[in-house]
């Protein structure tokens, strides 16, 4: 699994108060995957997000320096010499990672329930309470979704996420994500540790471990990062 697979997967990740409107997340990561054929790999660096550009930036310095940039679904690579080396299309919706849900207060249940009348994709199918905590069971809304979309099953402990398991539309489990260690940083609490599982349709599981620390709420300084202006220049290998 390489970083843009990390990603996409990743952000397919307690509420804070409705009272206050909280826009950037910032963080230093690293990045520990296991991957299937038994190799291992270390990415380090931090990772901005300001929910008012819609954009991610990731400023990596191992294993080596260079920036990842998320915007309108296209992942830009930009080197140390502020070169694009490479565009990659991705899913990626930023209303839908886990700073954004965070900063929105919509972590504990994935921004799966709808808001200001939106039309749900998931719908809650079942509650169970457990000893360890409240899963809930989100099936697809419609019978046109259920073709698309498994279901999902997200484990809450006081109030905060702690496990999902998703499905794909036969009922195999393709991916599990467990967040741990919360802190909390101006009101906004955010799982320092997430663990994803995914796995191939042959059985093979790659398991990823992100740790974050440092985590900075609202920062109002290095404005630069948040609003990351992509390069015009691109590498001779980048245009072809």
């Amino acid at each position: 699994m390489n970083f843009r697979t990390f990603l996409f997967l990743t952000f397919l990740l307690p509420s804070i108060s409705f009272g206050q409107q909280f826009y950037r997340f910032r963080a230093d990561v690293s990045i520990k995957d296991k991957l299937s054929n038994g190799s291992y790999r270390l990415t380090m660096g931090k990772i901005y997000y300001d929910k008012i550009y819609k954009k991610i930036v990731y400023k990596l310095i191992f294993p080596k320096k260079e920036t990842m940039v998320v915007q309108d679904t296209t992942m830009f690579s930009i080197n140390d010499k502020n070169i694009v080396t490479g565009t990659t299309r991705t899913f990626l919706i930023p209303e839908f990672t886990a700073f954004h849900l965070a900063l929105t207060g919509q972590l504990s249940d994935y921004g799966l329930r709808p808001k200001n009348n939106e039309k749900a994709i998931y719908k809650i199918g079942k509650v169970e309470k457990t000893p360890t905590g409240v899963i809930t069971t989100w099936v697809a809304s419609e019978e046109q979704y259920k073709k698309v979309f498994g279901n999902i099953r997200m484990q809450t402990v006081n109030k905060r996420l702690d496990a999902m398991v998703f499905y794909n539309a036969k009922g195999v489990v393709v991916s599990q994500q467990y967040f741990k260690k919360y802190v909390n940083v101006k009101g906004v609490e955010f799982p320092t540790e997430v663990t994803m599982v995914s796995i191939s349709e042959k059985g093979e599981k790659n398991i990823q471990l992100t740790t974050y620390k440092n985590v900075t709420i609202d920062q109002n300084t290095e404005d630069e990062i948040y609003r990351y202006k992509i390069p015009l220049t691109k590498s001779a290998a980048a245009k072809k």
